[in-house]
Parts: C-alpha cells; sequence; structure tokens
C-alpha cells in the first residue's frame, strides 16, 4: 500500500539562535581559551555576556578561528579552521561549506559571532517549520513516531516544494531513491509529538537553504516513504 499523507504548513518562522545550541559549559570554556581569568564571581546568566564582550575584544578573524575551534576543532586541521575563520567574515557556511555535515555546528559558530559583532558577521538564518501531518492510512502512520527517519521526513518536505527547489536539484535521485545517505545532513533538530490518532505536530529546524522553498506552502499531499532498510 502505498503512504499517503496530508500536510498543513502551520508556521514558518527565521532563527538567529538555536535554543539551548550555546550552554553556561561552552561560555566558560570559550572564556578560558580568551584567559580570561577567575570566572567565579560571574552569576551564570553573566557568563554568555561576558563571553560575547571578550570575543568582541578580538580581531574577527581570531574571534571566529577561537570559536570554530571549540566547536568542530577535533574534526578540522589548524589549516581548515584559520581559512574558515576568515571565510567567516563574507560567506554563510552554514549553507556553503562543501559537507553539510557540519553545517549545524557552523550555524551555531555564526550565531555567536553576529550576537557579538552584528555589523561584522553575516546575520544568520535558520528556519523553523511547524508541520501538522495527518495519515491517511495505517501503513503510513508506522512513520510517524517520537522520533521520525530522517530519510522519510526529509522526503516528507520535499514533497512540498517546487521541483526546481535547491533539495529537489541537488538530492533529485536520493529523494526517488531507495536510500538517501545524506538526510540526517538535512535535518538539524527534529521534535514530533502525537496531536491524535492519526495526526502529528511536526517541528524541523534547519538551513533556510534548504527550507526556504516551503516558504509560502499552506497544505499539500505526500506519499513520503524511509529508506528501504538494508540486508
Amino acid at each position: 500500500m502505498t503512504n499517503s499523507f496530508h500536510v498543513q504548513v502551520l508556521d514558518f518562522s527565521n532563527l538567529l539562535e538555536i535554543e539551548g545550541a550555546w550552554t553556561n559549559s561552552d561560555f566558560s570554556a570559550l572564556l578560558e581559551h580568551m584567559e580570561f581569568g577567575d570566572q567565579s564571581g560571574l552569576a551564570e546568566d553573566e557568563l554568555r555576556d561576558m563571553c560575547l564582550m571578550s570575543l568582541q575584544d578580538l580581531d574577527p578573524d581570531d574571534a571566529a578561528y577561537l570559536v570554530l575551534k571549540h566547536v568542530i576543532g577535533d574534526a578540522l586541521r589548524e589549516g581548515q579552521l584559520r581559512n574558515m575563520a576568515n571565510e567567516m567574515l563574507e560567506e554563510k557556511l552554514w549553507e556553503d561549506y562543501v559537507d553539510p555535515a557540519y553545517h549545524e555546528r557552523l550555524f551555531n559558530v555564526g550565531s555567536l559571532l553576529y550576537a557579538a559583532m552584528p555589523r561584522v558577521f553575516l546575520k544568520p538564518d535558520a528556519v523553523r517549520v511547524r508541520l501538522e501531518v495527518t495519515h491517511l492510512n495505517p501503513a503510513s502512520g508506522e512513520l510517524l513516531s517520537a522520533a521520525p527517519n530522517e530519510s522519510f521526513l526529509v522526503r516528507l518536505l520535499a514533497d512540498g516544494m517546487d521541483d526546481q527547489s535547491v533539495l529537489h536539484r541537488m538530492y533529485g535521485d536520493q529523494l526517488s531513491g531507495k536510500s538517501f545517505p545524506d538526510a540526517d545532513k538535512i535535518v538539524w533538530i527534529v521534535r514530533a509529538e502525537a496531536a491524535s490518532s492519526d495526526v502529528w505536530s511536526v517541528d524541523v529546524i534547519s538551513s533556510g537553504y534548504w527550507l526556504d522553498a516551503l516558504q509560502g506552502t499552506k497544505s499539500y499531499d505526500s506519499n513520503a516513504y524511509a529508506d528501504v532498510p538494508r540486508a
């Protein structure tokens, strides 16, 4: 039986920062890297402000390098981090970096740098889309859960987009195929909960690069499916 869903787009909004992406532990670690000194006199609600002020005292490329090193320093080489620090002054690396597996973390870097130096760094522009998804037959309902499969979810989103959208142009073969290995790189954060026996509320956060094509869409039908399990 073919999967069948009706999707309503309840909300489409832009985000400057993902809630919870930065913690007091992160701010404390960054302050330590900047040799702030004794933090014992700082209240928890002061850590972020002090971190931003300390970043402002650095040259922009040094500030970018420090935040990048904290976030992805374990995955990239020193030279790569330095290059990216310079590129962040002019490029949205959360959209442009060649490997989308890093996009969410690069967005978080860009958010903090923009908060510290809004006249220097590019304005971050992630997107939150809130969907109401109704499954129209029992088989379809099995795909909806508190942790929906990313390959199913990206196909569900793509069904509401024009064929000329970035997602269709870059991943057309994976969208229509049996395997979508890059799906988890496209969807950053998902929150889903049942609204009734056949309706789920689904919140998705990702880059506007992927999701902007849904802006203005009110509702659509979908036959989205998950990847075929490997034998």
